[in-house]
């Protein structure tokens, strides 16, 4: 049975690939600016890991945008 908790990161997940797609900006290019392997990050989009809270952050700020606003915009897609 599905969690609520997994689908708010199943929705996450969603909402970051809209938010790089919306600056024209690759998982690739998210793994430099994050300094960590592509394939990391890879594995966050996919949903086969998932993603530790001070990895989040820091997508969110390299995003600009507020951490709080990736999660409610998130939880709007559930």
């Amino acid at each position: 049975m599905e969690t609520y908790e997994d689908r708010l990161e199943a929705a996450l997940i969603v909402q970051l690939r809209v938010e790089l797609a919306e600056r024209d900006m690759s998982q690739q290019e998210l793994a430099a600016a994050l300094d960590m392997p592509a394939g990391t990050v890879s594995r966050y989009m996919k949903g086969h890991r998932s993603i530790p809270m001070p990895t989040f952050f820091r997508i969110a700020d390299i995003l600009g945008v507020p951490a709080k606003a990736l999660m409610e915009r998130a939880e709007a897609r559930l």
